[in-house]
């Protein structure tokens, strides 16, 4: 019986510290084990662009709690019987210290996600990261987490917040970020006049600022619970086509968690008749929630 060749004898992964970057690893292992190879998990601290700077990214791990996290994912390699160790490097060139750290350990295979705390390969191999690789030395898989960016549909009714919570629970379950979408309509468009019809002349006459300003500070308290969320506003006439556009332009959309209707009357059928249209249009996953009747 002909033994299949071991195509890799050392496999890199690539990490920052977070939960996303670490998404890499299992499938890492996975090939070390089939392959029989080395799985080494790398830590990268990128330093201050000035020339003798020490000082790290803002968002950088203490080295204890990064050292503490690279034991733990070890254990949970070795459960597999794969061989594993931890390097850590602290560079202001990331791209410069992989391709040295590949050579010098002679890399077989570059495992890493599409996202970390940032995007992975711009925040490792820089803006032209595209000239970068296509001079790596060695073969490149990149993953993508599970849940990368959540998208939260609000248009100022307090029925379209209702989706928060669950979109929350799965945001600090996978280390997500939230996006809190606004589809802004002016006050002559026929959404709006539907909305006036429904008993909602609030949403319908609701400034651009206003809104604008509510969804920041909506921001600004999911950011102080720990949560990475930003605000996106976009014009449209069509909030249906304007979400599923925005899914589909934003790079790492993982989830539209939304509201499905109101409680009763044309509330319930604008709210509806979106969401309906959201999943008859989109490819990514949809998470409808239905609003409580109290």
């Amino acid at each position: 019986m002909t033994v299949p060749a071991r195509i890799y004898s050392r496999v890199l992964v690539i990490l920052d510290g977070s939960e996303a970057a670490e998404c890499a690893v299992r499938y890492a292992t996975d090939i070390a084990s089939k392959h029989e190879a080395e799985l080494i998990l790398l830590h990268l601290n990128k330093l201050g662009v000035q020339r003798g700077s020490t000082h790290s990214d803002p968002d950088t791990l203490p080295r204890v709690q990064v050292q503490k996290r690279l034991a733990e994912l070890r254990e949970q390699v070795r459960i597999d019987g794969v061989r594993v160790r931890d390097e850590m490097i602290e560079s202001r060139d990331l791209s410069e210290a992989v391709h040295k750290f590949i050579e010098a350990e002679t890399i077989s295979l570059l495992v890493m996600s599409t996202q970390g705390k940032t995007g992975m390969v711009r925040w490792v191999f820089g803006t032209q990261f595209e000239q970068v690789l296509d001079k790596l030395p060695v073969p490149l898989m990149l993953v993508r987490p599970l849940y990368g960016k959540i998208v939260v549909p609000l248009d100022g009714s307090k029925r379209s917040e209702r989706a928060l919570p669950r979109a929350i629970e799965i945001a600090r379950l996978h280390n997500a970020e939230l996006i809190l979408l606004h589809v802004y309509q002016s006050s002559t468009g026929s959404y709006s006049d539907q909305w006036a019809l429904a008993g909602h002349q609030q949403i319908a006459d609701q400034p651009l600022d206003q809104m604008r300003e509510q969804l920041i500070s909506l921001r600004n308290r999911l950011r102080q619970e720990g949560l990475q969320a930003r605000v996106h506003v976009v014009q449209s006439n069509n909030p249906a086509q304007a979400i599923c556009e925005f899914a589909e332009s934003e790079e790492g959309i993982s989830m539209i968690v939304m509201s499905t209707h109101g409680r009763t009357g044309i509330a319930r059928w604008l709210l509806g008749s979106v969401a309906q249209q959201v999943v008859k249009n989109l490819r990514c996953p949809v998470t409808l929630v239905q609003p409580d009747v109290n």
